[in-house]
This record gives structure tokens, sequence and C-alpha cells, in this order.
């Protein structure tokens, strides 16, 4: 494997298959384009459309910022080639994805899209989603490996991404997939995008848009949006010249969780942790390492015995996230009120 690319492959697969996996996602992530289908590699050609000196700019910046984070984290970091992020027509994404959606990564094909149509005029919000997508294209990859007992095909499938668990292909084969973590999974990135965003916005390039968001029309425009929408004024990425447009970070019912959870292990463990930051840093931790014993045992001691399959049930839906703060809330006062009659 190429330096910093680490990808662990599980499975009853030979060594051979497990490492010809792996030699085809190094091969995605270095020679991506080469690695892509024809029929791939011609839609690329005929919708993709070229990359502006800015845009270049900020995928550098995203890029250098989230290799920091890995190697803060322990973890030996790499760069995504620039041709690996794809910036399509309108028509062309709507095709491939979730009319929701507007970005998608690929850990496998090691590649990100980006729909044109929310992007072309917003490079403040075409660089906050580079850095979102990014930190999950870095995040931990570990990969089931089996071969069929002729030993002539090779099945390859997730099994962890970050922070989020699948279901092994024994039990997709019985019609039973489930996955877990994947809200807790989505609040950790958001959480780090929202970290990014004034880093970002000191990039010479973006000195206009930097401009326009600390001007006073902006602001008022902001805070007038944030009271008819309720959410908050700080969540809004950018608005345009008229109010009638904005951008604002994702999951936020997940990241309030996420907060939650980070406040009380601090106050469980005040001698430990100096403020919550310090707990986020240790899922942002298990995010690129994949490494989620440390969080499940202060996640226990804090909110008590089921408390981190809980968290892990999490899904990314506002729903989800405001029910299962309402259950850990729940969970952290039943368990102060057990410490309290051990005493």
């Amino acid at each position: 494997m190429r330096k910093g690319l680490n990808i662990r492959a599980i499975g009853g697969a030979s060594e051979k298959a497990k490492k010809e996996i792996k030699h085809d996602i190094e091969r995605a992530l270095f020679e991506h384009f080469d690695s892509l289908s024809q029929k791939e590699q011609e839609m690329f050609i005929q919708f993709e459309r070229a990359k502006s000196e800015k845009e270049l700019a900020l995928i550098q910046l995203a890029d250098r910022e989230t290799s920091r984070l890995m190697q803060e984290a322990g973890v030996e970091p790499y760069s995504v080639p620039f041709e690996n992020f794809h910036i399509v027509s309108p028509d062309i994404y709507k095709k491939l994805f979730d009319a929701d959606t507007v970005a998608a990564s690929f850990c496998v094909k090691q590649g990100i899209i980006f729909n044109d149509e929310r992007f072309r005029n917003n490079p403040v919000y075409l660089g906050i989603s580079v850095f979102h997508e990014l930190l999950h294209l870095k995040g931990h990859l570990s990969i089931e490996v089996e071969e069929e007992e002729s030993a002539s095909k090779i099945h390859g499938s997730l099994y962890r991404h970050g922070v989020t668990a699948y279901s092994s292909q024994q039990t997709i084969n019985k019609n039973q997939f489930h996955f877990h973590f994947s809200g807790l999974h989505e609040a950790i990135v958001s959480e780090a995008e929202k970290q990014f965003l004034p880093k970002l916005l000191d990039l010479p390039e973006l000195a206009l848009e930097k401009r326009w968001l600390n001007s006073e029309k902006a602001k008022n425009l902001k805070k007038k949006i944030a009271i008819e929408k309720g959410i908050p004024e700080e969540d809004i990425i950018w608005v345009n010249e008229d109010g009638s447009d904005y951008e604002d970070f994702s999951y936020r019912a997940q990241r309030k969780v996420l907060k939650y959870v980070c406040e009380e292990i601090k106050k469980q463990y005040p001698e430990q942790f100096k403020d919550s930051s310090e707990v986020y840093k240790l899922f942002l931790k298990a995010h690129f390492t994949g490494q989620l014993l440390p969080i499940a045992r202060l996640m226990e001691k804090t909110f008590g015995e089921g408390s981190f399959r809980l968290l892990g049930n999490m899904e990314t839906s506002n729903e989800s996230g405001i029910l299962h703060l309402e259950s850990l809330q729940k969970a952290r006062a039943r368990y102060l009120r057990e410490s309290l009659k051990e005493k």
C-alpha cells in the first residue's frame, strides 16, 4: 500500500483476495480515472466541467485540513488528487443520486461527485461540502472479503466506515442488512465541518465572499432567517443578497446529541477533560481509527449500561436525533440517581 492509505480487510477470503481488494481501492485513489469503467469515464468526459482556480484552491485547503485532523488522531495522512473530484451537470447528478443530496462520496471508488447547480455560484458552500465529503472519504475503512467456493469470484463489502458499522455478508445474504452509528457518524463529520468554516473564509480566494458574509446586511439577513426557520444563527453558512436563498449546516439534531454526550462525559470526568471539546476529539479520533472501545467505555460509565448501543441506534433523520437526545437524557438522570443510592 502507498504511504497514508490504510485499509483493513477481514473475512474468510484468502490473503491474496484481500490484497486484490486493497489494491483496487488504492488504484481508485491514486489512479482514479483509469480505475473507472469505460461507461463511467465516458460519462465524466461528457458531463463533468473543469474546476476553476478558486475551486482548486478550496479543494486543496479542505484536503490539507482533513489531513491535519488525521495526523492529530495518530493516523497517517494522505492527499486526494484533484481528478477524484467531479462537478457534473444537474441532470446527470439527479439521475445518479437522491434529489435531496448535493454531493456524494464513494470510499471504494475513492471519488466525490457534486451537483453543479448548487455550487457554481456558491464557492463557500462548495468548500464546506468538499471538506464534509473528504472527511467521509478519509475515515476508517474496513472491508469484508469473501470468496465463492470455486474461489473464482471475490465479494467485497463495507464492514466499517468511519464509526459506522455494517452487517456482515452472511446477514446481507439473509436479507437482514442493517447498520449502526450512522447518526453519530454524521454528527462527528458535521461538527468538524462547522469548525472548518472560519479557516475556509480566511482563504484569499474567498475574500469577496467573506466581506459579504461579515457585512451588516448579511448579518441581518442571517438573523431574520434564523428567526423565521427556527435555526441557530451560527448554523447559517451562507445567504444570498436578498435573503431568498441560504445554506446551513446539516444534521443539527445529531450534533445536539453529540454535544450533550460530550458535555456529560466531561462532567463525569472533570479531572480527565478540561472541556467538552476534548471529549469530541475522542469521537473524531474514532472516526479515523475505527477504535470505538474508548468512547464506549466512557458512555457506559456516564449514561449506564446499554447507552452506547442506544447511541448507535441513532439514525440520520431529525426525528431520530430528537428521540435519542430524550432517551440519553433519561438514561443520564437514571444513572445519576442510581449512583447517589450507592453512596
